[in-house]
């Protein structure tokens, strides 16, 4: 399963929608049925693929209301990638939603542009909150990494590696002011958390 879309190139992969400027965008079912499940309107979401497409520096960023993907922390990175297709061209693009106090921000980027950009959200993000889930459909390792790079590159970093957390092995990495980056090994989320939030077996590593 992967998520694509099409610009004005009919392949028959999904529902057909018609933008504001004439585009025909065609969206994969599975592309679909992401977008439902973070509260985003495909309709919208074609309007955005035709405006991405007449971009030249690959990132295109928008805003809309949001709904709440996830229960134990409201502040969540959804990332996925989707493949866009035209008659020339097909291009691998990521879409990172950032939903935060009820609203969401949507970029779609090349996907080497997100270490620089993971750097700049979670220089904001860890400032401004305690917690952050981050969230992936399927395990996308180029993510992970680049996010773990980019936390060290912003703290003064004084333990990382693997360890077990209640039988289960986590890659992790704490600053010295108690923020902490932790990955379930093979899972699909990646955990920001800080001061009381750090479970205290992670915690001990470090007193």
């Amino acid at each position: 399963m992967r998520f694509e879309a099409t610009v004005d190139y009919l392949r028959g992969i999904g529902k057909r929608y018609l933008t504001t400027e004439g585009h025909i965008i065609e969206l994969g079912e599975s592309l679909e049925k992401e977008l439902y499940l973070i509260g985003i309107s495909p309709k919208l979401f074609a309007e955005v693929l035709a405006d991405l497409m007449a971009q030249k520096d690959g990132m295109y960023s928008f805003f809309v209301p949001a709904k709440n993907i996830s229960e134990d922390c409201a502040n969540v990175l959804r990332i996925f990638e989707i493949l866009i297709s035209t008659y020339n061209i097909s291009r691998k693009m990521l879409v990172v939603i950032i939903s935060v106090e009820g609203n969401a921000q949507i970029t779609l980027l090349r996907p080497e542009l997100y270490n620089n950009f993971s750097k700049e959200l979670m220089a904001v993000l860890t400032k401004k909150y305690i917690c952050l889930k981050i969230t992936m459909p399927f395990i996308y390792r180029s993510v992970v990494f680049d996010t773990f790079n980019s936390f060290k590159k912003l703290f003064n970093i004084i333990f990382e590696g693997i360890i077990k957390l209640s039988g289960n092995t986590y890659m992790a990495t704490i600053s010295n002011d108690k923020k902490a980056l932790i990955w379930k090994i093979d899972s699909t989320n990646i955990e920001y958390l800080s001061n009381n939030l750090i479970p205290s077996e992670l915690l001990s590593l470090i007193r």
